[in-house]
């Protein structure tokens, strides 16, 4: 982490020579004639009121150097026109840097960062009985990547799932599994009969005609209404006070459609957290903790936080500039915000977290704000520790997804559209059968990630399906071909990594190169302070195109003694980033393609 040492003694030459330290900008230069990292700081130092008007950035500049002093990892230090500084790094540096990440892996890379911090990541948060559509696929992609990113800073990285198992949506569903199953004179254990699909087609279908018909008919609203009661009883949720008016068979109906419902839908998610490479260490329905929170918001009703209004307990946001939010409803019943509340101190009961991060769609941004804003009334150790990520829409020529209106975007859906364009683009491929399908599906995964990763977190993506399969631009499967062909050059060469001199002579895009792969580590580290996984996305760009530029230019296996050594362990190096990088975000890198 060459730029971090150099910005630390740069601000220590700057105090050193009497100036007032202010922000260091210090880039890798396009042009290693002018140095490996240049920073213009002297001509900000010249423009500061307190220094002496008669000093020029050149002679700023200079003294900063005096002050610098004999650094060994500079091979010099020199001014440039208009009191620019470049610095040299010193060859046997770059070396070292290049030996150290040819050894580093996504296994061993924990063992060389020390920051310790215990931090919860909450994302994804797909509800039963629904479909995974791509709006969750843009939660666990950024939330996947993001745990990854912070366990590469040192921290040890817990993942959390939040999903809403009772509520009307359930209801609504519940619902409509008793309507379609009418409709469609099927019995229970004859839908149990069908492929995993085809019950979660049958589950996506029933919470249409159910929304549809809540919607619709007063009649049906009441009768959902008494449905959703009857499964906070079956989910343990809640338990009324007055039970006489609750009929046994129909609890016993509706107990047993929510179980198999929720169960199948698990399930459906299981299988796409293995294709996405997630796995949860704690899951959070929310029968669970809508006790927590309930409890939590009765708890502190006397004190203010809280007032009663219309038979429901509200918070009043507007004393804050937010909005009011109805806490508990008229029936007793906790709503999202109290549960909300609940996670929040059952997550803290069963992992002592440092920091928690929640990932979400930042249509709840102001909701959130709420949430934020009381909890922090009530339990302000909590709520300084959370971290709210807000992120974009995916955009489809559709419009918004709605699983609502049965024209929802799923996962499975998106994944065949990309996997039948890679599977177009390797028609040609000398793998087998089965190693193709694999490299298919890897590859597609990749594509649809990387589009989502390589635009900051809260911005809307538009996905478009030609340009995330491309072998040509900023795309996944371009750095994932980038890699296969590198890896192809080390198989040929039969060559395994050993540490090596560097050319005195080096290249332009070998220095760059080198320069680059220093860095990685300082982009990652930076990546996971700022929560900013396209850092490291437009950063393997860059890296990818300059390999590729030196790959078409200069030859490897063929290239004379002394510099093929080195061309191949600097080929290993360009594996050892692309496979890590693509790791933190979340992206495997096939050997292959």
């Amino acid at each position: 982490m060459l730029k971090q040492q150099l910005l630390t003694d740069l601000k220590k030459a700057i105090k050193d020579s009497g100036f007032q330290v202010t922000d260091i900008v210090c880039d890798i230069s396009k042009n290693s004639r002018f140095g490996d990292y240049s920073t213009n700081i002297a001509l900000q130092l010249a423009k500061q009121k307190s220094v002496d008007s008669k000093q020029s950035s050149i002679e700023i500049a200079s003294k900063i150097i005096d002050s610098l002093g004999g650094l060994n990892y500079l091979s010099k230090a020199e001014v440039a026109g208009g009191g620019f500084i470049n610095f040299f790094i010193n060859p046997q540096v770059l070396v070292d840097s290049l030996d150290k990440i040819c050894n580093l892996t996504e296994t061993n890379f924990q063992q060389i960062l020390t920051d310790r911090k215990k931090i919860m990541v909450e994302f994804t948060d797909p509800n039963p009985f629904k479909e995974f559509h791509i709006g969750h696929l843009f939660s666990n992609t950024i939330g996947e990547s993001l745990s990854r990113l912070l366990e590469y800073s040192g921290a040890e990285v817990k993942r959390a799932n939040y999903f809403g198992d009772v509520g009307m949506h359930v209801a609504k569903s519940v619902w409509g599994m008793i309507f379609k199953l009418e409709e469609q004179n099927l019995s229970l254990a004859a839908l149990e009969q069908k492929p995993l699909d085809g019950r979660i087609q049958f589950l996506a279908d029933a919470y249409v005609a159910g929304s549809k018909a809540f919607d619709q008919e007063t009649e049906t609203q009441e009768q959902i209404k008494k449905i959703n009661l009857l499964i906070y009883i079956a989910a343990k949720a809640y338990l009324p006070k007055d039970q006489s008016q609750i009929d046994p068979a129909k609890l016993e109906q509706v107990e047993r459609l929510f179980k198999k419902g929720k169960e199948w839908s698990l399930e459906y998610f299981e299988a796409i957290y293995e294709k996405l490479g997630t796995k949860f260490d704690y899951y959070y329905p929310e029968s669970i903790v809508s006790e927590y929170g309930l409890e939590f918001v009765e708890k502190h009703l006397k004190e203010g936080v809280f007032e009663r209004s219309d038979g429901a307990v509200i918070f009043p946001g507007e004393k804050y500039g937010l909005h009011r939010r109805v806490f508990i409803n008229s029936l007793g019943l906790p709503t999202y915000e109290a549960k909300e509340l609940g996670l929040a101190v059952k997550k803290y009961q069963d992992y002592a977290y440092d920091r928690s991060i929640v990932v979400t769609g930042n249509e709840i941004k102001e909701y959130f704000q709420v949430l934020i804003t009381a909890l922090s009334k009530l339990r302000s150790d909590l709520a300084s520790k959370t971290t709210h990520i807000p992120h974009g829409m995916v955009r489809m020529t559709q419009g918004k997804i709605s699983s609502r209106k049965g024209n929802v975007l799923t996962f499975e859906w998106l994944f065949t559209q990309v996997q039948e364009k890679i599977a177009g683009l390797m028609k040609d491929s000398d793998l087998s059968s089965e190693e193709k399908q694999k490299v298919i599906d890897i590859v597609s995964i990749g594509a649809i990630k990387f589009s989502m990763l390589k635009s900051s977190p809260h911005m809307d993506v538009t996905f478009d399906l030609e340009k995330s399969v491309s072998l040509q631009g900023d795309s996944g499967p371009y750095l994932q071909y980038t890699h296969a062909r590198a890896k192809s050059v080390l198989k040929n060469a039969s060559y395994s990594y050993k540490k090596t001199a560097i050319n005195s002579n080096l290249q332009e895009e070998e220095r760059q190169l080198l320069m680059k792969i220093d860095s990685f580590e300082d982009i990652a580290y930076d990546a996971a302070q700022n929560l900013h996984p396209s850092a490291v996305a437009a950063y393997l760009i860059d890296f990818a195109k300059l390999f590729n530029l030196f790959y078409q230019k200069y030859p490897i296996i063929k290239a004379e003694e002394k510099s093929r050594e080195f061309r191949l362990a600097l080929t290993w190096a360009v594996v050892s980033v692309l496979k890590l990088g693509l790791y933190l975000l979340g992206i495997k890198a096939p050997e292959k393609m």
